[in-house]
């Protein structure tokens, strides 16, 4: 459930019963012993995720995207439906028409942007500001439909955190970044045809600091946000990281990136007799553009997943429920090679390896997974109160899914 419970106890799995989906039933898990480490298991398989992504794939075509929320509902069903702890598994209970609704809104505003940039720079910037503006709104909905819509052993989670608390924690992103943007467009209109020295600088560094500064904290917020206001039945999440945690593991990853773009410079330097003579072949261009193109996807394989095994370990390694703890152990180098091996695969199959590949690093990520109990699970289940159950889903229905990165 590294997508169940790894975004908030949070990410959710949807509804329609696939062919291959085992059936939701409620588990009684067996009795733990107090303080033994429970780990998370994954039980799903490639080749029977296969057949509903086919299938996903297919019946989205045939509708032009409309059955697309359907599709995201089975596919987070099967996932969840195969994730267990302690015996017993988790499930999804949002409608995809609700998933649609959200999705028509992301349309909507997009078309909107779209429309704005053909009228002028002012209104386009207007329009950036106020998506940027509501972004938080946004945010708060989707993560109260996704956790009041995810149960475990038929106990729903769900999200008490408000639009105030949203817009308090959540505004500073999404405002720097539309003020980086509006200057941005100021600054590059503003070159005429001699381009002063100190704008073009002042162009390419001033996003870079943006995103080092902004970023590690919004991102800090965000969980903090999520998690601290998650509860599982009665019993709330706990946060326990520091924003200075989130601008380490930043900061290590743009060191990566200088040290990176260090040695290719230097691997260009000292191959430029070669490239020069490649380039003046027939086939010059082409190779320059897929050794670029190539070189930067391995970069961004190496960053991604110092990022995600980095992130994941340390939002759960720092996250409680109760008297319990999570504990979350993903190597780097394993989840390295299951991205680069998954997209090579991936190309070789022309793309038919891509659900065996979301099982792969799903698996992984799940089974790294463990909750260490503080008392007794069967105790701290009894002691939840299932009576809000409904009307919490009945609330959220109410709501919408929005499909934002977590």
């Amino acid at each position: 459930m590294a997508q169940a419970i790894l975004d908030a106890a949070v990410v959710a799995a949807p509804a329609p019963v696939a062919p291959a989906m085992p059936a939701a039933t409620e588990t009684a898990a067996p009795a733990v012993e107090i303080g033994a480490e429970q780990r998370f298991e994954f039980t799903g398989s490639g080749s029977e995720y296969f057949r509903i992504w086919v299938v996903n794939l297919l019946l989205t075509i045939l509708t032009l995207g409309i059955y697309s929320a359907w599709a995201k509902v089975r596919r987070l069903q099967y996932f969840h439906r195969n994730t267990v702890l302690a015996g017993a598994i988790f499930d999804y209970h949002g409608s995809p028409k609700a998933i649609l609704k959200g999705r028509l809104l992301a349309l909507g505003l997009l078309a909107a942007y779209h429309v704005s940039s053909g009228i002028s720079a002012a209104t386009s910037a207007a329009v950036l500001l106020l998506l940027a503006l509501i972004s938080p709104w946004l945010l708060a909905c989707a993560f109260r439909f996704k956790l009041a819509n995810t149960s475990y052993r038929g106990l729903r989670f769900r999200f008490r955190g408000t639009i105030g608390q949203a817009y308090r924690m959540l505004i500073l992103f999404p405002l720097m970044f539309a003020a980086v943007g509006v200057l941005l467009w100021s600054l590059v209109t503003s070159f005429g045809r001699t381009p002063n020295i100190g704008l073009m600088l002042l162009v390419i560094v001033l996003p870079f600091v943006t995103i080092v500064g902004t970023v590690p904290l919004a991102h800090y917020l965000l969980k903090r946000y999520q998690h601290d206001n998650a509860d599982f039945g009665q019993t709330p999440f706990q946060f326990h990281a520091r924003g200075i945690d989130f601008f380490r593991t930043y900061g290590k990853a743009v060191g990566m990136v200088v040290l990176g773009s260090l040695a290719g410079a230097a691997f260009a330097a000292a191959t430029a007799s070669l490239s020069r003579w490649l380039l003046s072949t027939a086939f010059g261009a082409v190779f320059a553009t897929l050794y670029t193109l190539l070189s930067a996807y391995v970069f961004y394989l190496f960053v991604r997943a110092y990022m995600e095994g980095r992130l994941q370990n340390l939002v759960w390694n720092r996250t409680e429920l109760g008297m319990h703890r999570f504990e979350s152990r993903v190597r780097v180098r394993r989840l390295l090679a299951i991205h680069a091996s998954n997209l090579l695969l991936i190309a070789l199959t022309l793309g038919l390896f891509k659900p065996f590949a979301a099982v792969r690093l799903a698996k992984y990520r799940i089974e790294s997974m463990a909750l260490l109990p503080g008392d007794d699970i069967e105790d701290f289940l009894a002691a939840q109160d299932r009576d809000d159950v409904g009307a919490i889903g009945q609330e959220a229905g109410d709501l919408f899914d929005f499909d934002i990165g977590l």
